[in-house]
């Protein structure tokens, strides 16, 4: 099913999600949502995917551009209880490097995020990794 409501963005540039449309999505103060722009058709996605309690980091890993570069990442990460939400892969360099940028919940994790970038790294998976919280 799908609906449709005007909304306005008030005087700070907030856009207010209709009441309605928050308790379907179970949104509530400070939940997270991913946002999505799409300027070849000029509209924007919003996207409920996180629950209060969830540790989220912000991923961003140099690799090596060769096939099964990031099948192996990935392997690590899953290994270590990492639970991706979202993520995205380029290749900067055509068969010498890549860039893999991921948003992450650590939550159930069993490694915190020094000890997964020293992971990342020891396994030579990855040649650089930069952890953030979100």
């Amino acid at each position: 099913m799908s609906s449709s409501q005007i909304a306005r963005i008030d005087g700070k540039g907030r856009l207010i999600v209709p009441a309605a449309y928050r308790e379907v999505l179970n949104l509530k103060e400070n939940s997270n949502v991913l946002l999505t722009l799409d300027t070849s058709r000029n509209s924007l996605t919003m996207l409920p995917f996180a629950s209060a309690g969830d540790e989220l980091y912000r991923m961003d890993v140099a690799l090596s551009d060769a096939p099964g570069s990031l099948s192996h990442l990935l392997a690590l990460l899953a290994k270590s209880g990492v639970d991706l939400v979202q993520s995205e892969s380029i290749a900067s360099d055509r068969g010498r490097s890549a860039q893999w940028r991921a948003t992450v919940d650590l939550s159930k994790c069993k490694l915190r995020p020094t000890a997964i970038k020293e992971l990342l790294l020891r396994e030579k998976v990855a040649t650089g990794v930069e952890i953030a919280a979100i």
